[in-house]
Order: C-alpha cells, then sequence, then structure tokens
C-alpha cells in the first residue's frame, strides 16, 4: 500500500455507500490531489502534450535561405538601414503594402513579398530612399510572414487523428467505389465520357488586352514585374492590320499568381488602360456565356478588392478625384437651375 493513501474505516464505508453523489465525489478528488506528484510523468494534460508537438516542428535555416536568400544580403541590410525613416513614414509605406497584398492571407505570403523584394532591387541600378524604406518594410514583413508559415505548419501536425473517423470514411469510400463499380458495368458508355472531359494539367492563361501595338514581351514582363518567378510563358499573336491595339497572353504556375496578375486589371502601361481578364482554353466546354459572368464576377471582385493583391476602388485616387468632379457638376447643374 501507497504512503500516501489511508485505509478505509467503516464509517468511510457506510457513506460511501449510503451517499452516492456527495461523499464519493470528495474522495476521489483526494485521491487524485494525493496522487497528481506520482502520476504527472504519466498522465500529462492534452494542451501541454499539443504544445510539445507544435515546439518540436521547425523549419530548417538551410530551406529559407534557398528561398529567401535576400535574409542573407548584409550589404542591402546596411543600405536600408542608413535611410532615416519616421514613425508617419513607416505607417503610410506599410498600410500601402498591405492594401496591395490584401487577400492573401493574414500574414502575407512570403513569396509575394520576396517577389516584391526583387522586382524593386531589379528595377534601378541604384536604389533611392524611398526604395530603401519600402525595402526595409518588407524584409521585416517577410521575417513575420516566415514566422507565422511555420506556425500554421505546426498546427496542421498537432491536429489528432480519430481512428474511428478514418474507419468510418474507409467504409463510405468502399461502398461508394462499390456502387461506382456497378454503375461503371451498367453504363460503359457513360465511363467513356469521364474520361475524355480530363485531357492534360490545369493551366493558368490572363488575357491582356488594351496593348499598345508596337508592344514588345520585354514591356509586358515589366508590368508583371512582381510575378517574374511565377511567369511561364508570354505569348504576343499576330497583330491584324488596321487594329490599333494588340494583345498577349500570360501564362502564370498557380492559383495565387493568376489571381495577382488579375488584380492588375485597369492599370496603366505605356499611357494606356489595360485590361486583364479571365479567358478559356481553345478546346474547353465551357460556353461563351459563362465565361463572360465569371469573367464579370472576377473584375466585380477586383474592384471591391476582395481579390488578392487588389485596391478597392474607394481608396483609389482617381475614384476620388471622379467622385469630386460629379459633385461638382451636381452643385453648377443645381445653381443653374435655382438662377
Amino acid at each position: 500500500m501507497d504512503s500516501t493513501s489511508k485505509p478505509f474505516n467503516k464509517k468511510r464505508k457506510l457513506d460511501r455507500i449510503h451517499s452516492k453523489n456527495g461523499k464519493v465525489k470528495k474522495f476521489k478528488l483526494e485521491l487524485e490531489t494525493k496522487n497528481t506528484d506520482a502520476n504527472n510523468d504519466c498522465n500529462l494534460p492534452k494542451d501541454i502534450e499539443k504544445n510539445k508537438v507544435m515546439v518540436r516542428v521547425t523549419l530548417s535555416p538551410e530551406e529559407i535561405n534557398k528561398q529567401y536568400p535576400i535574409l542573407n544580403n548584409s550589404e542591402l541590410v546596411k543600405k536600408f538601414l542608413g535611410v532615416p525613416m519616421t514613425n508617419n513614414q513607416k505607417g503610410r509605406i506599410r498600410q500601402m503594402i498591405r492594401d496591395s497584398l490584401k487577400g492573401t492571407t493574414e500574414n502575407p505570403l512570403p513569396d509575394v513579398i520576396h517577389g516584391k523584394m526583387q522586382s524593386l532591387i531589379k528595377s534601378s541600378k541604384e536604389l533611392t530612399e524611398p526604395e530603401l524604406r519600402k525595402i526595409r518594410i518588407l524584409f521585416n514583413m517577410l521575417k513575420t510572414s516566415l514566422q507565422h508559415g511555420i506556425e500554421e505548419k505546426k498546427v496542421k501536425k498537432q491536429k489528432p487523428k480519430d481512428k474511428t473517423v478514418q474507419l468510418s470514411k474507409e467504409r463510405i469510400q468502399n461502398t461508394t467505389s462499390e456502387k461506382e463499380q456497378l454503375n461503371e458495368n451498367e453504363d460503359k458508355s457513360m465511363t467513356a465520357k469521364k474520361e475524355q472531359k480530363v485531357k492534360g494539367p490545369k493551366r493558368y492563361v490572363v488575357f491582356v488586352g488594351n496593348l499598345p501595338v508596337d508592344i514588345e514581351k520585354e514591356t509586358v514582363l515589366q508590368h508583371f514585374a512582381d510575378l517574374a518567378d511565377k511567369i511561364v510563358d508570354v505569348r504576343l499573336p499576330k497583330q491584324e492590320e488596321g487594329k490599333k491595339s494588340s494583345i498577349a497572353y500570360v501564362e502564370l504556375k498557380d492559383d495565387h499568381s493568376y489571381e495577382l496578375a488579375l488584380s492588375k486589371h485597369h492599370s496603366m502601361l505605356d499611357n494606356k488602360r489595360i485590361n486583364v481578364l479571365y479567358t478559356t482554353q481553345k478546346n474547353s466546354k465551357i460556353s461563351k456565356s459563362e465565361a463572360k459572368s465569371t469573367s464579370a464576377k472576377l473584375v466585380a471582385l477586383q474592384k471591391s478588392g476582395k481579390l488578392i493583391g487588389s485596391v478597392p476602388l474607394n481608396k483609389k485616387r482617381s475614384h476620388r478625384r471622379n467622385k469630386a468632379k460629379r459633385a461638382r457638376a451636381k452643385e453648377e447643374a443645381a445653381t443653374i437651375i435655382k438662377t
């Protein structure tokens, strides 16, 4: 018998028999409090176990250095630290960057921030003070977003998987597979149609319209410099005679970069407001009406600022100027009517 536990007397036994709710609970609490020191090693709370799993998961510094070499560029760090910057400037630049990266995640994705830094560095040989200030804030944002990314990985690994749920899922999958096999045996023609639907991997192509007639591939790449690492190809089809503008097709790697490219709709390129729109493949089964509706939805999302990388209209200077012009025109019209 343990030194901590006491022998049961008769009174305690009687109390235990007659009162079920009261003293049995008290007795259990006493035993639990006494045996906590002995059982701490084997019976840890679930929250502590989860925290331990989270601490073990870490991102290797070698991977970070390979993916983001700018973090080890000591010369660049010295340059932007040497430039003076007030708190007001910090706030304005940070807000501007957050607006441009709006929709990626709560903390912006490291790839997008890294791409913006590279585009700023490649755009000019000698970096100006405003550019260095912007790089400094992007540098700090990249560090914080990498830390946030590590935490997300930890949380994903932390989640326990219930065996009963897995077994039930397996049973459901087995039943569905059996039903599918029966359907395939009954209707062979339907399976042949299903096989023909998927042809090759998914592609992310953006239509770029209202470009200058003498546009070149390099100028298009410069306009999409933020996504330089994500661009697969830029195609410039032959221009028909008599047309005042040309078009291009920009192919991207993934869905995220595709949305960032669509956010450049109605941006300026060589004194022209270009159109960056959703497009479909040649032999796709999507009808023209469906393509138009999806394109209109994406444009609406871009205008409202809900698309990744887009800025809402009410925060744009051009929108504010147009609004002020309309207000002035209304006032002038009202004064003319009164007179």
